[in-house]
């Protein structure tokens, strides 16, 4: 996605979030469906992710160390 925003959300008693469909979709993430998301804390700041995503791409790039 190339354009950046910023989308609010609810933090419930329990700490629970709903995440807006539109981040959803962005995140590959069909509704309805079970799903993780990975947060990342860089630099004071949180990333949310999809889990299985982030976790191919690390796959890939310490195959890649290796390769190299």
């Amino acid at each position: 996605m190339s354009a950046n925003f910023s989308s609010d959300s609810i933090v419930w008693v329990d700490g629970q979030v709903t995440l807006p469909k539109h981040i959803l979709k962005i995140l590959g993430i069909e509704n309805g469906h079970r799903s993780n998301v990975t947060f990342i804390v860089e630099n004071g700041e949180v990333k949310i992710v999809n889990s299985a995503a982030y976790a191919m791409n690390n796959l890939k790039k310490a195959k890649d160390k290796e390769a190299a």
